[in-house]
């Protein structure tokens, strides 16, 4: 059904539809009006008086009319590609209005944080209690979700980074990988561990010696933790000694799995709870005595206004996290939110 534009103390309001660059594209791919009229939906004079209007606007003929068939004009071929784009333009514009009219929150979380328990019990107090709220999760690697970020095409990311934001300066660490402009709040913290084969002799001790980690082997994660955490991880190993070990899969969860299969020493960070198989007791997990690298489950923003959903869950994240729905009421605090948080 064709979209009216409504009027406005007097005036029409913008044409977020691009309704004669659409009317002109629809035209010259079908090279026919008549087809064209079907398609949107519109009687076939006033298409011709739309596309004649918009000629008259523009300054030149857009097409070739004969008895028989329709083409483009040289001015028309010309004008294609910047109709395209106008078009291509107002519908993203209409999928910004959507998204900011339904209260569409965006929250960037890598894959492996579905294995997290607070990430987990977080999206799901948000889908079980805010059914107000649209929400959309997004799997990409930490460097797109801050370039997300950064161009407001995400609302929040939830990810695993150095407890210590000043192990993110380091020569190793572009700005891609660490941008500024962004706000943090650390959410949980844990300690970095080594996963133990059982039948290691570092297994018999409650804790690792940092000295015991001259000369060990040890599977590293790579760079899809992002590389403020893994270049810390990587120094604070190498620094002690150890040597290291690149699993075929690098992300956390496959780093684990990897020193299980191996018999190897691998680094954990403690968050996950998936069960590689039924044996449980194969591995076991130690603290390295003398090492204090921590790794803060952290909900990142790019600074500046929130939209209501946004600013409502980085003020109410604890609570979220905790599970606890009741603490909370959006439609209440919405407003107040907005307010308090731009």
């Amino acid at each position: 059904m064709r979209r009216v534009m409504p009027a406005l103390h007097g005036h029409f309001v913008m044409d977020l539809d691009a309704t004669p660059f659409r009317y002109f594209l629809t035209v010259a791919e079908e090279r026919s009006f008549t087809r064209a009229a079907q398609l949107l939906h519109v009687s076939q004079p006033a298409l011709s008086a739309q596309i004649r209007e918009f000629e008259r606007r523009l300054g030149f003929a857009l097409f070739q009319r004969t008895s028989r068939r329709v083409e483009l004009t040289a001015e028309g071929r010309l004008f294609l590609g910047n109709a395209r784009r106008m078009v291509a333009e107002a519908s993203w514009a209409n999928q910004a209005a959507r998204e900011i009219r339904d209260n569409e929150l965006r929250i960037g979380a890598p894959f492996y944080t579905l294995h997290i328990p607070e990430r987990r019990r977080m999206m799901d107090t948000l889908v079980s209690s805010h059914a107000d709220i649209r929400l959309r999760i997004f799997d990409k690697t930490h460097e797109r979700h801050y370039l997300d970020l950064s161009r407001r095409e995400l609302d929040l990311a939830l990810l695993v980074e150095p407890a210590d934001v000043t192990a993110a300066a380091d020569n190793a660490v572009t700005e891609a990988d660490w941008p500024g402009g962004m706000e943090r709040q650390s959410l949980a913290e844990r300690r970095l561990c080594l996963q133990i084969p059982r039948e290691h002799p570092l297994a018999q001790q409650d804790t690792v010696p940092a000295a015991a980690l001259d000369g060990l082997r040890i599977v590293l994660p790579n760079r899809s933790l992002g590389a403020p955490l893994s270049v810390a991880i990587g120094r604070a190993v190498r620094e002690a000694g150890a040597l290291t070990i690149r699993p075929p899969e690098g992300h956390p969860i496959a780093v684990e799995r990897y020193g299980r299969l191996s018999r190897n020493i691998a680094v954990s960070l403690g968050w996950f709870d998936i069960h590689h198989d039924d044996d449980g007791d194969d591995v076991i997990v130690r603290p390295i005595d003398g090492l204090d690298l921590r790794t803060s489950l952290t909900l990142v923003r790019f600074h500046g206004e929130q939209r209501p959903a946004a600013a409502m869950v980085w003020q109410s994240a604890r609570q979220l996290i905790a599970g606890a729905p009741a603490a909370l009421d959006f439609s209440r605090r919405r407003q107040r939110f907005s307010q308090e948080d731009a």
